[in-house]
């Protein structure tokens, strides 16, 4: 079971954080808190308790990013169509990243998906991103 309070080395570093970087917000303590117990998925706050771990037997272990990760720029893609979906491919700056595109019909079954790990994202489309892949079902 994860700790109802938020560790103590990541709170202070996040309210540091939001300090320095959005002068906006009223209050940073509010905010790391409801980040904490509200805007995070479990497996993102047991990431956290296990880096906080690692970084006591090892200082080195947790290194703090000095800018964000960009998305690599897409410089082409190419199609591939099949009868009920499509597979594109993006051709990134170091990489390749593939998309898959499934359309369904009415009478499928969308609340399979969501057991699935998709989410609805808009009415009728359902969407998987990994940072492997992605996967759109589409209602047709």
């Amino acid at each position: 079971m994860l700790p109802q309070r938020p560790p103590k080395q990541w709170f202070n570093r996040c309210v540091r954080r939001v300090s320095k970087d959005r002068p906006e917000v009223d209050d940073p303590n509010a905010l790391c808190g409801w980040l904490w117990y509200h805007g995070m998925k479990r497996v993102t706050k047991k990431a956290i308790l296990e880096a906080e771990k690692k970084y006591k037997a090892d200082p080195d272990y947790l290194k703090v990013r000095d800018k964000l990760i960009h998305k690599p720029q897409i410089v082409d893609y190419f199609d591939v169509e099949a009868k009920s979906g499509l597979i594109r491919v993006l051709i990134r700056e170091k990489d390749s990243f593939p998309e898959f595109a499934l359309y369904m019909p009415k009478d499928f079954t969308f609340a399979s998906l969501e057991d699935a790990g998709l989410r609805e994202e808009e009415s009728g489309k359902w969407v998987l991103r990994t940072d492997k892949f992605n996967i759109f079902v589409y209602e047709v």
